[in-house]
């Protein structure tokens, strides 16, 4: 192998060891949503370590080689190259360019819509927990405790999430779906989701919201479409007001 082929390889490698470290930065995407941001932030964080990479090295190699030495005369000044001036700001513009459209894509597919959600989820936050409750069925879950409240969805199917708020701003934050909602009072908010595999997926009100914000948990339980069936059947219908304290825990604040 050449010395040339073995520095190519050596760069290669480094741009691929950088990317991966930059992609670690994420915890694992857990729904076909987060995978696709996955996707586009290990884009990004490639094309930076490929920048990276030409810059400082060419900056470090005119450092070394053209190093001042005792008795060096001036340089040649010359005044420049219009064509060399245009390709390294075309080459930027490109870049960014094709990061705007692969963004734009992204986003248009995390926020699209299916018209056939396989479950509808509607979640209300007030000070200090949330209410899971699912229309068609009348089944509402509450909980203000430490844990906070569980919902159970179905993995591989889209899933339709409102989320609404009954008193001032939350935001509705599961890490590993790649995912935040900010929950306005007065308006009501929806995206889709599909989560890929069965497990607990803990979320958490990411918008300060007062004295108690800390005390808003909650989990996602995914659990295959027969679960999913048998547990909503076994549960009763909503009892509690959206806005009601377990005992023992902090009343809501005017």
């Amino acid at each position: 192998m050449s010395r040339r082929v073995r520095r190519a390889v050596i760069r290669v490698g480094a741009v691929a060891a950088l990317a991966a470290v930059g992609a670690g930065c994420l915890p694992a995407p857990a729904t076909e949503e987060a995978q696709q941001v996955t996707a586009l932030y290990g884009v990004f964080v490639a094309i930076a370590a490929v920048i990276a990479l030409v810059v400082f090295g060419l900056a470090t190699w005119a450092i070394v080689r053209h190093r001042q030495r005792p008795g060096d005369p001036l340089p040649e000044q010359t005044h420049g190259s219009l064509r060399l001036e245009l390709v390294w700001t075309g080459i930027p513009v490109l870049i960014i360019l094709g990061l705007f459209a692969g963004t734009l894509a992204v986003l248009g597919r995390v926020d699209a819509h299916d018209p056939s959600p396989g479950v509808e989820l509607r979640v209300e936050a007030f000070r200090w927990g949330w209410t899971f409750s699912y229309p068609p069925s009348g089944v509402s879950v509450t909980g203000v405790s430490p844990d906070g409240p569980e919902a159970v969805l179905p993995v591989g199917e889209p899933i339709k999430i409102v989320v609404a708020s009954h008193d001032v701003i939350h935001a509705f934050f599961v890490p590993v779906f790649l995912f935040k909602r900010d929950v306005i009072p007065g308006r009501e908010s929806t995206f889709d989701v599909t989560i890929d595999e069965p497990g607990t997926y803990r979320g958490q009100c990411a918008e300060f919201c007062g004295i108690y914000h800390s005390r808003m948990p909650f989990s996602i339980r995914a659990v295959s479409r027969a679960e999913f069936d048998q547990w909503l059947a076994s549960q009763p219908a909503a009892s509690a007001a959206p806005g009601s304290a377990a005992p023992g825990s902090p009343e809501p604040v005017p």
